[in-house]
């Protein structure tokens, strides 16, 4: 989200895109807690399937951006974005912490964590490459650093913004089969 607001076709400042993300920190921030608590005391089942298909939702919304939008616009799917993340981490992280004997739920928080961080990195790097297939390197490196740029690819660039919206929202989809799957608890020792 923040190549496309501080792109080359809505060319934001840091702090303006910065504003334009409030949203999803803050449905984060307020339906974590709120997902745990419930989570906690009806099963995580829901909360989990629930927040991965909100968010995939509000990704969908997003890869019908146009070039040029305005903030009431992108607040809807922004919204989705952010409280699916939101129903979805307390729960899921309860679901791991519980499926693992009590002496190894540090060992489990530790790559919970790993892996949402190697998530993290990788879809970064998946953006920039799907971004460069659609704009030269040299036209990324000028609008990145706050360059004029004579950027005549805008459509190329948002498509490109698209199709990571599009992936992202299969990832999540895709996440939901293994939620929806039963699993046998083993006995713990």
């Amino acid at each position: 989200m923040t190549f496309y607001l501080q792109g080359p076709t809505m060319k934001l400042s840091a702090l303006q895109a910065g504003l334009y993300l409030i949203p999803v920190s803050f449905t984060i921030a307020t339906f974590g807690p709120i997902s745990g608590w419930l989570s906690d005391k009806y099963g995580s089942k829901f909360f989990i399937i629930g927040g991965l298909l909100t968010s995939a939702v509000g990704f969908l919304i997003l890869t019908r951006l146009q070039p040029h939008e305005n903030f009431s616009h992108l607040l809807i799917p922004l919204v989705l974005v952010g409280s699916g993340m939101g129903m979805f981490a307390a729960p899921n992280r309860t679901a791991v912490m519980n499926s693992v004997p009590a002496h190894r739920r540090g060992t489990a928080s530790g790559m919970s964590t790993t892996l949402v961080t190697l998530g993290n990195i990788l879809s970064l790097g998946l953006s920039f490459l799907i971004i460069t297939q659609a704009v030269s390197v040299s036209d990324l490196e000028t609008i990145f650093t706050g360059g004029n740029s004579n950027f005549t690819n805008a459509i190329n660039f948002v498509n490109s913004i698209h199709v990571i919206f599009f992936l992202s929202a299969a990832v999540l989809l895709a996440s939901i089969i293994p939620s929806i799957i039963e699993r046998p608890l083993r006995p713990r020792s």
